[in-house]
């Protein structure tokens, strides 16, 4: 974790208000010259709220507390995700967000064909992050080479229907590396790269271990996801249900690590922004005054959080790596 001894709260760059008002600390989108917010709302819970209200809801609150970054995908409730951002986000804000989507087609066509459902569905001309979703394998990052997923991901930069591409991926940080090298050897470098960040991370399979470095010497705009680890970490189930104590395992709550621990761990790396799904307005402020009373973290107190995790390693909490 040497590598990374120098990240502290000067990753945040300093913002400057818009014509809603205050707008969160923003950090570059890697070498595009790009700032965006170093918060994320995510877009699956968008499509999993229990209500149209309650979807507008956690738009208007992001907003309202400065969030200018919003992530989505093609898959979301079968598109509901990206329509609901359709009719709350990019009709009255467009001018003022960065919004970015995904899709899970792995051949020229399908890729293009949710290219096209995305722009319909969310009422835009343009997408400014596109994104190759969930490289599951070393196998999977070959066929995104092989379908010609990559050409055509140049090619929808190219015609200005996309600003930036990247990848994600939550299963093996091999697929990754492999998708890495691919794309040098191509002479086709990525803009950016999500995948899971958090505490427990560092332990085993690591993300942040073995990938973050070779993102970093690229300079790549590096995006967190799954900070709880699908809420695990600190006793939430996948649908933001509080899991009762006697019901569940003992999580990194239960030996003083907070929430706020969590999230700053991660803003004290050279990440980009924190991509958190909130089901309810109330989460999206938690997680956005996570971010505001960052003030940064030493590499010795970040350590010493990596330390206290040593019990919650493996797939019980991450169950989602291959």
């Amino acid at each position: 974790m040497a590598a990374f001894a120098a990240a502290s709260s000067a990753l945040n760059a300093e913002s400057r208000p818009d014509s809603l008002g205050a707008v969160l600390p923003t950090r570059a989108l890697g070498r595009t010259g790009e700032q965006i917010t170093a918060f994320t709302l995510g877009g699956a819970h968008v499509g999993r709220a229990e209500s149209e209200a309650m979807a507008q809801k956690l738009i208007e609150t992001a907003m309202e507390l400065g969030c200018r970054s919003f992530d989505t995908a093609r898959a979301y409730e079968k598109g509901l995700s990206e329509e609901r951002y359709g009719r709350y986000l990019s009709p009255k804000y467009r001018d003022k967000v960065f919004i970015g989507t995904k899709t899970h087609g792995r051949t020229r066509d399908a890729v293009r064909k949710d290219l096209e459902a995305s722009l319909r569905c969310m009422k835009v001309d343009h997408i400014d992050l596109w994104q190759i979703h969930n490289i599951r394998s070393v196998k999977d990052a070959e066929t995104a080479f092989e379908n010609g997923v990559v050409e055509e991901f140049y090619k929808a930069r190219e015609e200005g229907l996309v600003r930036h591409i990247g990848f994600t991926g939550h299963r093996n940080y091999l697929a990754h590396l492999r998708f890495l090298e691919l794309l040098k050897e191509h002479g086709t470098p990525m803009d950016t790269c999500l995948m899971p960040m958090n505490l427990v991370d560092p332990h085993y399979d690591s993300f942040i271990v073995n990938v973050m470095p070779k993102l970093m010497e690229e300079n790549y705009g590096i995006f967190a996801m799954k900070t709880f680890a699908h809420g695990n970490l600190i006793g939430v189930d996948r649908f933001g249900k509080e899991v009762a104590k006697e019901a569940r395992k003992e999580n990194p709550t239960d030996a003083n690590i907070t929430p706020r621990d969590m999230h700053h761990y991660i803003y004290s790396l050279p990440v980009c922004s924190l991509v958190s799904g909130c089901l309810f307005d109330k989460e999206v402020r938690e997680n956005i005054a996570n971010l505001s009373n960052f003030k940064g973290m030493t590499a010795k107190d970040r350590d010493a959080l990596i330390a206290k995790t040593s019990p919650f390693q493996g797939r019980t909490f991450e169950y989602y790596k291959a």
